[in-house]
């Protein structure tokens, strides 16, 4: 029992972190990050909706990668065998890194 409690509260903080991604991805694509220089106009519009697309993207796969994982734990609980895989925590992680990464540096050439 306290097994299939723990994988069900791991699905719960993978969808947590989902949709705290996919929300700040709306909200920089509204926003407007600014571009490299100008006021505003179509480079803001573009650079803020990369942004914006890459968090909401990042934030469907946590989700994929939760609900996976979640499913896989759970046969494995059944099956009374459980080997741990990090390749899918280390792709949402490593997709993590380059999107704070590359917002850093556009942040840092832009002022």
């Amino acid at each position: 029992m306290r097994e299939h409690l723990a994988n069900e509260r791991t699905l719960l903080a993978w969808v947590r972190t989902g949709i705290g991604l996919v929300s700040v991805g709306f909200v920089v694509e509204r926003a407007g990050a600014p571009a490299f220089g100008t006021p505003g106009g179509r480079e803001t519009v573009l650079a803020s909706g990369v942004f914006g697309l890459a968090l909401v993207v990042l934030g469907c796969l946590a989700l994929v990668v939760g609900a996976v994982q979640f499913f896989r734990n759970r046969r494995m609980i059944m099956a009374g065998v459980f080997a741990p895989k990090s390749a899918p925590y280390i792709v949402v992680v490593a997709g993590s890194l380059l999107l704070a990464v590359s917002f850093i540096v556009y942040t840092a050439l832009s002022r």
